[in-house]
Parts: C-alpha cells; sequence; structure tokens
C-alpha cells in the first residue's frame, strides 16, 4: 500500500510536468497557425484537435466555457497555472492579429516556465515519493511479521 502511495504522488508530479508541456504546445502552436495562416478560432480547434486539451474544449457554441471548464478540469495544474490557462481562453479571438499572437506568446513562456518548475519537482520529489513509498510499505510488512 505504501508503495502505490508514493507511485502515485510521483504519477502527479509527472502528469503535471506533462500537462504543462502539452499546454506551452497548444499556445506556440495556436501562435504560429495565427501568425502564418491568420486562422480565426473555430478553425484553430479543428486545426489543433489532436491535443487532447483542445478535444476537452469541444465545439461548443461559446468556446470560452468549454475552454474555462478544461482548464478548470486540469487537477493536476496549480491554481496560479490554472488562472494561465483560463486567461487565455478569455483572451482569445478579443484583438488583432498582433494582439493575439503576442498574448499567445507570453502565455506560452509562464506556462513553460512553470513546466521547467514542475520538471525539477518531479526529478527531486518524485524520487523521494517512491523511495518513501517503498519503504513504508517494507516498514508494513516487518510490522506484520
Amino acid at each position: 500500500m505504501g508503495t502505490a502511495v508514493g507511485l502515485y504522488f510521483s504519477f502527479r508530479l509527472k502528469m503535471r510536468e506533462d500537462s504543462l508541456r502539452e499546454l506551452t504546445r497548444v499556445l506556440q502552436e495556436m501562435s504560429l497557425l495565427i501568425r502564418h495562416r491568420a486562422l480565426p478560432v473555430s478553425d484553430l480547434f479543428t486545426e489543433m484537435s489532436r491535443y487532447e486539451f483542445i478535444t476537452k474544449v469541444g465545439s461548443a457554441c461559446d468556446f470560452r466555457d468549454g475552454w474555462a471548464k478544461a482548464a478548470d478540469g486540469l487537477d493536476e495544474l496549480h491554481e496560479s497555472e490554472r488562472a494561465i490557462v483560463r486567461s487565455v481562453g478569455m483572451a482569445l479571438g478579443t484583438s488583432d492579429v498582433q494582439g493575439q499572437i503576442s498574448m499567445l506568446e507570453v502565455n506560452a513562456r509562464l506556462l513553460s516556465q512553470h513546466g521547467d518548475e514542475a520538471h525539477e519537482e518531479y526529478r527531486v520529489k518524485g524520487k523521494m515519493y517512491r523511495s518513501i513509498g517503498i519503504l513504508a510499505g517494507l516498514f508494513m510488512a516487518i510490522l506484520i511479521i
């Protein structure tokens, strides 16, 4: 049981890192599609449907509601990280092409920084959680014997 708990906490750290990396790629690709193809928001979602987060947004009439719900569903992220994701959804489609590109690039950099922090946290704490889980499992086995 102790091993499972340690693995769970380690897995949560890895999920956070992976989610931040994917969201960074989503924003970077959106920026490129807007810059080079001037795609409207509806076409962006169609073009980027291979990303898990975009599929969670869905094809709601108001993509902002779907975006906010998808951002709130990212339980593995810290609240400040979910707030960044929500802010992108609220700002998307509200300014000219250059404004969109700037907003996406700034937020992609922020999420990338959080992703770097998440990677470091996983590197340090993930190993610790797994080790503590193993030790807790061994301790419980010794107690049972």
